[in-house]
């Protein structure tokens, strides 16, 4: 009976001592939970890589630091907003999209290289990973997503191949002036003569090509029927005048005219002969004009002249010329009855507090007061 007694005893004992064990084990886990969880929460704020946990919604719940330092979002900015709305401008809905669903439901983790915009409009290049934070049924419940900026790297890369295609450029055009150098090195002593002639061909040649290059200007900026200015040069050079009278104050005025019953001049005779028509009241027009002024083909049988230093009473009287010398034109079609030619002209003064719209608008205006009074006139109004 002494040794079960003294059995139940150490018995007991040993009880005692495994729930304290117990108790110390579980004292033990719970420290070292504490531990890490104060050791991962160091390492998410210290983390050199942006780091975010996104809601099943693909919203932030937490940023890191690093994060900010990229997307200049705080963590009050962005909290509950869609991470993909904030990386990816509203302007690409495509990759908008493209984010939200790799947020929303990552299987595994996915890798993937971007450009992203940052609240202060900034582009920043980076690598993304995005994977899924299940609980311990693996049930998804949250995403993680970490970036890394690798905005310095991509540019210097980039400019790497920038300068690596400049230096093959560099190469190549120097290998290909030291094959043409040798073989003329190599030619010289018996091909001089024929070199001295490709010499006076290639300046022949580029003469030749600098005269065309002219041409093409001359030609790229005045009509081919008429010989006048075309219209793409008259916004150029009115706008032009427009900021010389503005700045100095000088006076300008300009004429836009418009041929009489042209259209009816064309079903009569022929667009041939309407075409004949035109090119006389051009060379007409270039005869009334001063060296200074400037005149274009409108459009169609419209025509307009610009006349810088000029005010509207003495733009009247070109006009005046412009109009008289068209009317005593005699043009004789096919059947050898003699036509005369009419045209309408409205005058306007450009008025420092308008635009070159307005001021046209106004010598249209005044055209078609012309046209009203039975066409064959001048029209100024300074209104």
């Amino acid at each position: 009976m002494k040794n079960l007694s003294h059995s139940r005893s150490i018995y007991s004992e040993l009880s005692e001592l495994r729930d304290k064990n117990k108790s110390l084990e579980e004292s033990l886990n719970s420290i070292r939970s504490d531990c890490e969880q104060l050791w991962f929460k160091n390492l998410f704020a210290s983390a050199a890589s942006a780091i975010a946990i996104l809601d099943t919604k693909g919203r932030i719940l937490f940023t890191n630091p690093a994060f900010t330092e990229i997307t200049a979002y705080t963590p009050d900015a962005c909290s509950r907003l869609p991470l993909h709305e904030i990386l990816i401008p509203a302007h690409d809905v495509e990759g908008r999209e493209y984010l939200r669903n790799l947020f929303l439901g990552p299987t595994s983790k996915s890798s993937l290289s971007l450009t992203i915009i940052d609240k202060n409009e900034h582009l920043h290049f980076v690598d993304m990973s995005v994977a899924t934070i299940c609980t311990a049924c693996e049930t998804p419940e949250n995403c993680i997503c970490i970036m890394h900026d690798v905005t310095a790297e991509k540019e210097a890369e980039l400019r790497r191949e920038e300068l690596i295609e400049e230096l093959m450029e560099v190469k190549e055009l120097q290998e290909d002036n030291a094959a043409q150098l040798a073989t003329l090195l190599h030619e010289l002593d018996e091909k001089n003569n024929a070199l001295e002639q490709e010499i006076a061909e290639r300046k022949n040649a580029e003469q030749k090509l600098k005269e065309s290059e002219e041409r093409f200007k001359y030609m790229s900026i005045t009509d081919q029927l008429t010989g006048l200015f075309n219209r793409r040069h008259m916004l150029e050079v009115a706008e032009k005048e427009i900021s010389e009278s503005r700045s100095s104050g000088s006076p300008l005025s300009v004429l836009l005219m418009d041929v009489d019953d042209f259209k009816m001049f064309n079903d009569t005779y022929g667009h041939a002969a309407g075409d004949e028509i035109l090119e006389s009241i051009g060379a007409i027009i270039r005869k009334n004009i001063r060296s200074t002024d400037k005149a274009f083909r409108y459009g169609g049988e419209e025509f307009m002249v610009i006349l810088p230093q000029t005010r509207g009473q003495e733009a009247m009287r070109i006009a005046e010329d412009i109009r008289e010398a068209l009317e005593n034109y005699e043009y004789r079609p096919q059947n050898g009855t003699p036509v005369y030619k009419t045209i309408s002209i409205g005058v306007a003064e450009f008025s420092n507090d308008e635009t070159l719209e307005k001021m046209i608008k106004r010598a249209d205006d005044n055209m078609y007061r012309c046209k009203i009074k039975g066409k064959n006139r001048v029209h100024f109004s300074c209104e």
